[in-house]
């Protein structure tokens, strides 16, 4: 490698850090302020009891909390999976990194309301509208990843399974099955979708993913050899 090769992997690299560091930022923001939109009950007559009272109005709060906590936990985890095989950056995979984070960053804002009106079947909608934004993004995300046509990821780490765009479609999917179950169950009923369709996705899965792997690690293998 000559002295202008390195001096632009160099570039590259730096440049893929900024857009990551800056990244990490926006969903350490999210996360934060999905914490802040739980306020402190206040007590008109400071005893135990009321002190109880006020958490108990607090559990649904809590429960959109948890929820988007780990929606946004596993949509970094994902990021930065997907992320480590990038080489080099265009303004595309920028912007469409920009659209990715601001379904992220408006995700506090529909927990917030979610959680204000969980006897409502809106509040939810909105809500599964904006984690399936999130999850049509990531997926747009790894198939720009995946065109070896745009020369962002190297040959043949375009094809590793951990850039397969079923994983990323198991959200939408999920929260589809949620809107379409709100005119039917009770809404209080809907969080608990999530929590029953994800590990049943995740086992079948699994074993797509094994397959992939096994798969992209032989034609590895080939391709060093030739």
């Amino acid at each position: 490698m000559d002295e202008i090769e390195k001096a632009q992997h160099h570039r590259d690299a730096f440049q893929t850090e900024r857009l990551i560091l800056f990244t990490d930022a926006v969903f350490a923001i999210a996360i934060t302020l999905l914490v802040i939109e739980i306020k402190v009950p206040e007590l008109e007559h400071p005893t135990e009891q009321e002190a109880l009272m006020g958490l108990a109005h607090l559990i649904p709060r809590f429960i959109g909390f948890l929820i988007s906590f780990v929606i946004i936990a596993i949509y970094w985890t994902a990021h930065h999976r997907i992320f480590r095989f990038v080489r080099r950056l265009d303004n595309q995979l920028i912007w469409l990194n920009m659209w990715f984070l601001f379904t992220i960053i408006i995700m506090p804002f529909t927990t917030a309301y979610q959680s204000e009106y969980p006897m409502l079947r809106t509040p939810w909608i909105w809500y599964s509208l904006n984690v399936m934004g999130t999850g049509l993004m990531q997926t747009w995300l790894q198939l720009y990843l995946r065109n070896p046509a745009k020369h962002v990821v190297a040959a043949p780490e375009y094809e590793h399974p951990d850039l397969d765009i079923a994983r990323p479609l198991t959200s939408p999917l999920v929260f589809l099955v949620s809107i379409g179950l709100a005119f039917v169950l009770p809404p209080w009923m809907l969080r608990m979708v999530p929590g029953m369709l994800f590990p049943l996705l995740a086992f079948s899965l699994r074993s797509r993913f094994l397959r992939l792997k096994a798969a992209y690690q032989e034609k590895a293998g080939v391709n060093a050899l030739t």
